[in-house]
């Protein structure tokens, strides 16, 4: 390592499963890189609904428990070291991306992951946008483009549009040329309307599974439904997509067979550079918007996951470790 990187760093961890006063911040190791590896001085973090989930222990089963654990997975910041295999970066490099890490590990001051894992971070986008926007701008498009295929002319229902995925599923949906209606609570129409959403459903007042809408693809970014529950809103030859694995899923393969050409899709995240460069152009060109809800300083780690968890963000929410 650079002789400039001290030994030591602080870091967010737990050392047990639980709530979000389960965090403590203590000074810890600086990890060592494998050799497809960079090391970042993280200058901000996002919060996704996987960080507080594997917090709680959901995945303790398939991940283990390996404490204390450092969690997180989308990061912005500098490059202070590279891997002698590494080509993309330099010392200095200013990026974002979204660790490849068991658990992530971006809960920290230094964080590293494989250089597939990261682009350059443009001037024109600031340090909390560029932390807030990976993980949830390539699940959007991929699960849009590649599970869902949606084509220009179709109708895209993209439930939990306020959200962190939902509201760049909504302006995504409307870059491939789709129909979009947006599902939130009323409370928040204004903004799904402003991110571009054509129509606007307040599942508070209307049963969305229920209504008369008829829709080509039906992507459920808040998690709420399954397959079943939407195939009578599918048009023949229509997708439902979501992003959490469900233990239903071989009876919902059984299901299509009886359904017009019906589909069901769950979209695992590929770390794929070329897509994250694309976002970015997209980012810098006014295409696309990534919306911060609230910002919090490290030390308030608890209190950024209460909050996040709470589920009514509009956008995302981030934790600036340094500002520039």
């Amino acid at each position: 390592m650079d002789n400039a990187i001290p030994e030591k760093g602080r870091f967010a961890v737990i050392n047990e499963f639980g709530g979000p006063e389960v965090f403590s911040v203590i000074d810890a190791a600086i990890p060592a890189i494998k050799p497809d590896q960079i090391l970042i001085e993280v200058h901000a973090v996002s919060i996704n609904p996987i960080d507080w989930k594997q917090r709680k222990g959901n995945h303790r089963f398939l991940l283990g428990a390996p404490f204390p654990i450092t969690l997180g997975y989308d990061v912005a910041g500098k490059v202070v070291a590279c891997g002698e295999q590494t080509e993309k970066f330099t010392v200095g490099d200013e990026v974002l991306g979204v660790l490849d890490n068991k658990y992530g590990g971006a809960y920290g001051e230094y964080a590293r992951g494989t250089e597939k894992c990261f682009v350059k971070r443009p001037d024109q986008i600031s340090i909390a946008k560029a932390a807030a926007l990976p993980m949830v701008t390539l699940t959007s498009l991929q699960a849009l483009r590649d599970k869902a295929e949606l084509k220009s002319g179709e109708v895209l229902l993209v439930n939990g549009a306020s959200g962190g995925v939902g509201h760049v599923a909504v302006q995504i949906g409307k870059i491939l040329g789709a129909h979009v209606i947006g599902v939130s609570s009323g409370k928040n129409e204004a903004f799904v309307r402003e991110l571009g959403a054509d129509e606007f459903i307040d599942y508070r007042k209307s049963n969305v599974i229920n209504s008369e809408k008829k829709v080509d693809v039906f992507f459920d970014a808040a998690g709420i439904y399954g397959f079943p529950g939407v195939m009578n809103m599918l048009n023949a030859g229509g997708r439902y997509v979501n992003t959490l694995p469900r233990p239903k899923i071989l009876w919902h393969k059984v299901l299509q067979l009886f359904t017009e050409g019906k589909k069901a899709k769950t979209l695992l995240m590929d770390h794929n550079p070329q897509d994250l460069l694309g976002i970015v152009n997209w980012v810098v060109n006014g295409r696309l918007e990534i919306k911060i809800d609230s910002s919090f300083e490290f030390s308030e780690i608890q209190e950024a996951h209460l909050y996040a968890e709470q589920g009514h963000s509009n956008g995302k929410n981030v934790i600036v470790l340094k500002k520039s």
